[in-house]
């Protein structure tokens, strides 16, 4: 397994700027204002042939509000499941009271752990004199980096994996997890799944709206089948996205689409479909994703033996010509259903890799144009003389045909719903190309 190293520190030292930095990529938010990481936030880094992960945590900050506990203790789970520890503390602005509070729970608790103490913000040579005085603190001498300009951050690294035993010339594994991302509106329960999923308190849950403001990943196995979760910050109407914050969050909503074979759309029981989450699974849908809404918090819902039939018809008026995503009623609470999302979510997953062959596809195409002649406006003919399946990462049918201009939309649709039947593309979007041959 590779070696986990911990960026930990009180908020805005700098923890998601180094983490950035050292993995090359803008993968957690940045921003001025405290407190913006709340989860741990784990990716996959490399440096001179070894390999290792990279956790950057929220920030310490005892206040007793509940949110603030909660991010105190994923702070310290990170200290126990790390093997190295990079503490970052503000160069220009000193040590601080919190700086010493985890002082002390590193000097009492963690001392087993490699502990490397890094001053950042060490980005001229006044800043770099004052921060001497850190050399007295009583812990070790510190690092000094800029972890926005990279000064200092290459020695760093240098004496921290050498402290570790990573393995050295390992190519990456491939990634052939099934990567659900999961989705929904601000407070809908989407960590609070991902948890009833994994069996802990692996993201932060609390009903402070929007307190998932990255995505982040976590693994879950199941069956000899291995997914990624991608937890979500959730979508809000653009009238009600910050500057800054939360639009980058909205980003990394649309990103965690981009990346995911299926979108886990979790709705609030209570309160039906919105027109955010109609959003939400247009930009699964427009991206050819595979996508199964979860009506969540079904446990807080008074209801009787029709309830959930009713609801479901409902939805479905709602959604239209995308009434083929399934729909399953889950209490990330009580963990009705959560596990028989993932079995559906699989096998959707599967469905969307799925290649027919063009023998079968010919066969349900005669069958098809025997039940249901193509009648045109015009009266001219439309002769569809065979079909067959790309490569694509979803699927793509090819129709060849005499002039597709003849096409009627409610023929297309005739097709499409016959393909679904057969071939079993519940909440997969399906491309249908009419080309003249």
């Amino acid at each position: 397994m590779k070696p986990l190293i911990a960026l930990v520190g009180r908020p805005n030292v700098g923890k998601s700027t180094l983490f950035n930095r050292i993995l090359r990529q803008k993968s957690a938010i940045v921003d001025p204002t405290p407190g913006v990481t709340r989860d741990r936030h784990i990716s996959p880094g490399e440096w001179l042939g070894k390999q290792f992960l990279l956790m950057d945590t929220g920030g310490y900050a005892p206040e007793n509000d509940s949110l603030s506990v909660s991010m105190l203790e994923q702070t310290l789970r990170a200290f126990e499941d790390a093997d190295a520890i990079i503490f970052m503390v503000d160069a220009r602005a000193g040590l601080t009271y919190l700086d010493l509070d985890i002082t002390k729970i590193l000097q009492k608790t963690f001392k087993d752990k490699k502990i490397f103490f890094v001053a950042n913000k060490v980005d001229n040579p006044q800043v770099a004199l004052e921060a001497q005085s850190l050399v007295r603190s009583g812990f070790t001498e510190p690092y000094f980096i800029s972890a926005r300009d990279g000064a200092g951050v290459a020695d760093m690294l240098d004496d921290v994996l050498a402290t570790l035993p990573c393995p050295e010339g390992e190519e990456p594994e491939e990634d052939d997890s099934i990567k659900l991302a999961v989705l929904g509106r601000p407070n809908v329960g989407k960590s609070s799944m991902v948890n009833a999923l994994l069996g802990a308190e692996r993201q932060i849950v609390s009903d402070v709206p929007g307190t998932t403001r990255d995505a982040i990943d976590s693994v879950l196995k199941r069956n000899g089948e291995e997914y990624t979760l991608i937890d979500t910050a959730g979508l809000r109407k653009r009238t009600k996205i910050d500057a800054g914050i939360e639009f980058y969050s909205s980003i990394r909503t649309a990103r965690a689409i981009e990346r995911c074979d299926v979108a886990l759309v979790l709705l609030d029981a209570r309160l039906g479909l919105e027109s955010q989450d109609m959003k939400i699974i247009h930009m699964a849908i427009e991206r050819k994703k595979g996508v199964l809404i979860l009506v969540n918090k079904w446990d807080l819902v008074e209801k009787d033996s029709k309830t959930s039939k009713a609801f479901t018809d409902n939805l479905q008026n709602q959604l239209g010509n995308i009434g083929y995503i399934p729909v399953l009623f889950t209490s990330a609470l009580t963990k009705k259903n959560c596990y028989r999302a993932i079995d559906t979510a699989a096998e959707i997953a599967l469905n969307r890799r799925q290649k027919i062959s063009t023998s079968n596809l010919n066969r349900f195409l005669q069958e098809a144009l025997t039940m249901r002649h193509p009648a045109t406006k015009s009266g001219k003919e439309l002769k569809i003389k065979y079909m067959t399946q790309i490569e694509s990462g979803h699927p793509v049918f090819v129709f060849f045909c005499n002039d597709p201009e003849l096409l009627e939309s409610n023929f297309r649709r005739f097709l499409e719903k016959r393909l679904r039947e057969n071939f079993d593309f519940a909440g997969i979007p399906i491309t249908m190309r009419f080309v003249k041959k």
